[in-house]
This record gives C-alpha cells, sequence and structure tokens, in this order.
C-alpha cells in the first residue's frame, strides 16, 4: 500500500466508525393540568440542568397542559399563564392532550401561536384548521445527535381525542398506532428516536411492543405516577403523574452515535428550590380578588364522593329535575377541608366549563344510560362513573365483570307518559351512548356556577358522604 495513502484511509475508516458521543438530559412533563404552584421549582430544575454543560438539555411536554384550576382556566387570557409560565421556563417540544381543545380550536391555534416550543402531532391532519404551526414529526441536531420525535393523541371517542365534537372544527384524527406505523422509517434517519404521546400507558405499553425501533416513549393521560423508567420491549416508558407533582428525568447516554444507556427517574418538584421571577409570576396570577372571595363554607372535610354528591345535588335543584348524574371524571378535587370554601375551590373542583343540559327519560332509558356507559370501553369502563341525585341504584355484574342488570330506589312519579326530567352535564349529554345522545335542552348555567349558588344557599354544608351508587 502506499504509505502516503494510509493516513488517508485510517482518518476515514475512523470517520465511519466514530460518531458523536456524550449525553442529553431530557426533562418531561405532562397532565400538567393548570397546576401553576409548581413552575418555579422546574425552572430552577432546568436552569440548574442547563448551566451546568456537559450535557445537552432539551424540555418536553406530553399533553394537557390546562384544564384544572380556574387561575389559568378564568383567566382574562384564557388559559395564556400556563403558555406564558412554560415559556419562560424554556420548553423544546410538546405534543396536544385531548384538553387542549376544550374552549376549541380557535382558542388553541391563539394560544399555540404564543408557544416558544415546537409543536408536534403526527395522527391528524392540521392543515387549514388554525394549528399550521404543529408539525407531523421534528427532527433535531443536538451535540451532533440526530433526535427524531412523533407525537400522537388518543383518539378513543368517535375517532377523535376524549372532548366535545364541535370543539375539534374540520380536524381529521388517524389512529395513532397505524400513524407510528407509517413513520417506523423514521427511526432509520436518526440515532434516538422518541414517541411523546397522550393516549395512557396501556397504550404506550401496546407501542413499545409494536414499534420497537423506538428508544422512548414519553406518555400522559393515565396519569401514571412511573418513579423509573419502565423497560418494555427494549423500548424506555415514562410518565410524571399529573399537575406538575413531579417531572421526569432522563438521561440518555451515547456512544460514537449510538444509545448505550438510558435512565429515568422522576424529581418531586416541592423539595426543588423555587426561581424567584417565576415565583412572582406565579404570585400575581393567583392574586386574582374574584377568585379568592368566599362564597360559602363546610363544616367537616368533604371527600370526593361528598364533592360529587354536593354538584349532582346542585344541578337537580337549580334545574328542578327529578334527577341529577355527575360524572365522577368530572370531578378535579379529591378532597376539600373543613372551613370557608372559596370561589377558586369551586371552579376548580369542575374546571372544564361544562354546562347543564336536561332529558326527558324513563326508567329503562336512564338505566340503558348508566349500563352503556359502565360497559363501555376506555379508561372509565366498569366503573362507578354517573353519581345521582334523587335516587340511589346498585349495578348487578356478571363473573367477567360486566353489568347485566340495575336496580333503582326511589320514591318520584314521573309524568303521564313514564318519563322523568334528568340534568346532566352538555359533555355528558354529547359524548355518552344513550337514548338521546346530543339531543339535551341547553340551560348556559355552567355546572361550576350552580356549584357556587348551590354552597351559598346551603352554607354552612354538611357534606354528604354516602356512596349513592353499589355494585354487587
Amino acid at each position: 500500500m502506499n504509505k502516503r495513502l494510509f493516513p488517508l484511509l485510517l482518518l476515514l475508516v475512523l470517520g465511519a466508525c466514530c460518531g458523536p458521543s456524550g449525553k442529553l438530559v431530557i426533562i418531561s412533563t405532562n397532565d400538567i393540568h393548570s397546576s401553576i404552584d409548581n413552575f418555579p421549582s422546574l425552572a430552577t430544575l432546568v436552569s440548574d440542568y442547563r448551566s451546568q454543560g456537559g450535557a445537552a438539555v432539551l424540555v418536553v411536554d406530553a399533553g394537557d397542559r390546562w384544564s384544572g384550576s380556574p387561575y389559568v382556566d378564568m383567566a382574562p387570557e384564557q388559559y395564556k399563564p400556563v403558555i406564558d409560565l412554560m415559556n419562560a421556563v424554556g420548553y423544546d417540544i410538546a405534543t396536544y392532550g385531548n384538553h387542549e381543545w376544550d374552549n376549541g380550536i380557535n382558542l388553541l391555534a391563539k394560544r399555540m401561536g404564543e408557544a416558544g416550543w415546537v409543536n408536534v402531532l403526527s395522527n391528524a391532519a392540521v392543515a387549514g384548521s388554525g394549528l399550521d404551526m404543529t408539525v407531523p414529526y421534528y427532527i433535531t441536531e443536538v451535540d451532533g445527535l440526530k433526535i427524531g420525535f412523533i407525537g400522537l393523541v388518543t383518539t378513543d371517542v368517535n375517532g377523535h381525542p376524549d372532548g366535545k365534537l364541535e370543539n375539534f372544527g374540520t380536524m381529521e384524527f388517524y389512529d395513532p398506532f397505524e400513524t407510528a406505523d407509517r413513520y417506523a422509517g423514521l427511526a432509520d434517519s436518526v440515532d434516538l428516536y422518541i414517541a411523546v404521546t397522550h393516549f395512557g400507558f396501556d397504550a404506550d405499553s401496546l407501542l413499545a411492543l409494536r414499534r420497537p425501533e423506538l428508544d422512548l416513549i414519553i406518555g400522559g393521560h393515565s396519569h401514571h405516577v412511573i418513579p423509573e423508567g419502565r423497560e418494555i420491549g427494549g423500548t424506555v416508558v415514562t410518565q410524571t403523574g399529573k399537575s406538575l407533582v413531579y417531572a421526569g428525568i432522563t438521561e440518555i447516554t451515547y456512544r460514537n452515535g449510538k444509545v448505550k444507556k438510558i435512565d429515568n427517574r422522576l424529581v418531586q418538584l416541592d423539595t426543588v428550590a423555587r426561581r424567584a421571577d417565576v415565583a412572582a409570576v406565579v404570585d400575581s396570577i393567583k392574586s386574582d380578588p374574584d377568585l379568592i372571595r368566599p362564597v360559602g363554607a363546610t363544616l367537616e372535610q368533604m371527600d370526593k364522593i361528598a364533592l360529587v354528591n354536593l354538584f349532582s345535588d346542585a344541578m337537580r335543584e337549580i334545574m328542578r329535575a327529578d334527577f341529577a348524574f355527575y360524572n365522577m371524571g368530572g370531578m378535579r378535587l379529591s378532597e376539600l377541608p373543613a372551613g370557608i370554601i372559596t370561589r377558586a375551590d369551586v371552579y376548580s373542583a369542575e374546571p372544564f366549563g361544562n354546562t347543564i343540559v336536561s332529558v326527558m327519560m324513563t326508567m329503562d332509558d336512564i338505566a340503558e344510560f348508566i349500563l352503556n356507559k359502565f360497559n363501555s370501553s376506555g379508561k372509565e369502563s366498569h366503573t362507578l362513573d354517573l353519581y345521582p341525585s334523587g335516587m340511589t341504584y346498585r349495578i348487578v355484574t356478571d363473573g367477567e365483570g360486566n353489568a347485566t342488570d340495575i336496580f333503582f330506589d326511589h320514591d318520584r312519579t314521573g309524568t303521564p307518559d313514564g318519563k322523568f326530567l334528568v340534568a346532566m352535564s352538555d359533555y355528558v349529554d354529547s359524548v355518552y351512548d344513550y337514548p338521546y345522545t346530543g339531543q339535551g335542552r341547553e340551560s348556559n348555567i355552567r355546572i361550576a356556577s350552580a356549584a357556587e349558588w348551590y354552597i351559598t344557599r346551603n352554607s354552612p354544608v354538611e357534606p354528604d358522604k354516602h356512596p349513592r351508587v353499589t355494585i354487587e
């Protein structure tokens, strides 16, 4: 061999086999749900990692950024406080959760136009929807490492994310698993392939088995707290719970352009010091005098059953209905301490802006309504979801846990044709499967407003902690 060519050949060989080496840190969140108290601590965590050097840092969110606190959901510029706080932290990439559409696609498009991060969503057609800032996938290069992201959102209700159909405009959604199949080839173009998903841990686990080329799944929707990333079929699956209690820290070690190790853990954010500038923003947001105004009091602590009972009673009384049903999934407080109840408490319990509709139904209709929901698929299936006012009932199940019969206990008389006036949320009316789906008569009364009226009228409240629903 020509000795003068040997060094050149050696360089070519080394260049072919020696890609980038180093460490990447991904700080992740999911299902923030307007919980802003820990943003100052998250800001400190991100700032500390970025100032340490030695590793590149990306900040990623897996959706459901709002619907949970009136300080965000009822702000003068609705939802903007959480956008401003995420921008202050310095998020890089995010996908959408189903609650992003809670007040319609036009408001979502406005808020996303103010976001300082890249929005990625692979299983939806965004052209013409107003979400044109969204990309189906995103490839970035960090210290020579090429990283590819896809974003996937749940489509478990009528082919779209959970929510009222009208909120999604003309957007069309696709099956997330089939979408992941279509983008499988993206793994050949990158060194690290990541799915940012919002359809729950069970679906993430199936995705990991179906698409083994994925190195990492950053998930949301099911509110699972996964203390250390779970390896499923060679893919690390992560999730941080909800309400910004934790942040995920994923450290990815790579050598010669190949991922060698992925470690994931959670950091409890209330153990981290608060960054002063972000804390000042949070304090300003939470100083709204209208929201901290007392509306009444409770004589003792209210658990979730007591809260659901109160809200269903409020709906029935304000509508002068025979019965009312409040869905357990709509209640976002697990408890309320004894003492003063503020307006913020009420609107934190029911943050979605749902209104009350009324429907005339026979007892057979009501039975079908309850049994269909109990036997449905989805995260609330085979649970006691519809909590009543004006009656109690018990569900009988078979050996496989499916509801086979229902028994009511009530002392009311219906109209001559055997029908009763039933109150429910507009969300339940539009999404649940029952004989009059989507036909409820709109009252334009917010459920939270009805609860506020009821608490003021009955203060101090004596909580009813007795379950009105049983299963056998």
